[in-house]
């Protein structure tokens, strides 16, 4: 039988004589519609896969020089334990060489020239394709993998999200509410650092009935301390007829309070500081992304706006490589780079806009 130039073609169609021209098109209906698997997402459910927002991304990932492991979970390799696992294994390979042990991930490489292989495979960046807000259930552990067997927000998203999305922001097991899940590296670390001041709004109830001019919302809106550090000024408030009759006939009044900065448990501490008896806690809103009336347990998709607005209040879409640069200049003046990561350093930044 005559042989076809398709390459998948020629190892599926039958190799002997005597086998009917139906057999030969049975073939050949399979490889094209592996072609057709291979080059479209409509073939994958709704339940466990979720496209890229519609419209155009405004950007793409910024390629300055960044760690290796960063690199690799930008690339969505996997998580940073996977990554170390497969460092410790010999798997990946930068230029060619062999990256030997943990220490050797935390190099920096330039997106634009280094060649990274994971396992025979090209680790390369592309465009963030998820986006989603989650309202996060009480009793839930924010992680995508629970080695104690509790309830996680794997259990809460798409299968095919996990291994590749991140959880921004943690909320601990009895909290609830917002919560953002995404691929975008940059949108994570600009919405975690309290360097770019985005804003997050939490929702606690508290016994008692405390009043606008109540002395330990002043004490919050200063900042107040913990461990050996002091809390960045946060904004705060009573909601107003929010009071009412809690559990065990006990009054309790709800009051909002926004912050910056995310440390362990930092609510709960605030709170407890300045002796406010917490009886419950709720995060209603990221920066510009409110949770509204999106149901416990479920999340939907961001539209571009909305993306563009959590960008926004970050300080932009160029805010990545602000920060970036202005990271490595830091680290460069301050010594902290060995020669072959200053040299990398110096190069790109001849290249960027602003040379020093």
């Amino acid at each position: 039988m005559r042989r076809s130039f398709w390459p998948l073609a020629n190892r599926l169609a039958p190799t002997t004589t005597g086998e009917s021209p139906g057999t030969y098109y049975y073939y050949y209906y399979y490889y094209y519609r592996h072609l057709l698997l291979a080059f479209s997402t409509s073939h994958e459910s709704p339940s466990t896969y979720h496209p890229t927002p519609k419209g155009k991304m405004t950007s793409s990932p910024p390629l300055h020089p960044r760690r290796l492991d960063k690199f690799l979970a930008d690339a969505r390799v996997g998580s940073r334990r996977h990554i170390e696992a497969l460092a410790e294994d010999g798997a990946i390979h930068l230029n060619g060489h062999v990256v030997h042990g943990i220490q050797s991930l935390r190099k920096l490489i330039d997106p634009t020239q280094d060649v990274v292989d994971v396992a025979g495979t090209r680790a390369i960046l592309s465009p963030p394709r998820i986006y989603a807000l989650l309202h996060k259930p009480a009793g839930v552990v924010t992680t995508l993998a629970d080695p104690k067997g509790r309830g996680c927000i794997a259990e809460l998203i798409p299968k095919a999200w996990v291994g590749r999305a991140g959880v921004v922001g943690r909320l601990d097991k009895p909290t609830t509410g917002a919560l953002l899940v995404t691929d975008d590296g940059d949108l994570s670390h600009l919405l975690t650092d309290p360097e770019f001041h985005v804003w997050k709004r939490y929702l606690l109830t508290v016994r008692g009935t405390p009043k606008e001019n109540d002395p330990r919302l002043r004490l919050l809106r200063d900042g107040v301390t913990l461990g050996q550090k002091q809390t960045k000024p946060a904004r705060c408030g009573v909601v107003p007829n929010s009071d009412r009759i809690g559990r065990y006939d006990r009054p309790v009044t709800d009051v909002w309070i926004e912050l910056r900065e995310g440390r362990f448990r930092q609510v709960r501490k605030m709170a407890s500081r300045v002796q406010f008896k917490l009886t419950h806690l709720h995060r209603t809103a990221i920066g510009p992304l409110r949770l509204g009336a999106l149901e416990e347990g479920k999340w939907r998709s961001l539209d571009l706006d909305e993306i563009d607005a959590l960008y926004m209040a970050a300080g932009g879409r160029d805010a990545p490589r602000v920060g970036a640069r202005r990271a490595l200049v830091r680290r460069l003046e301050a010594g902290e780079l060995d020669d072959g990561d200053a040299s990398l350093v110096r190069r790109w930044l001849a290249k960027t806009s602003d040379p020093r």
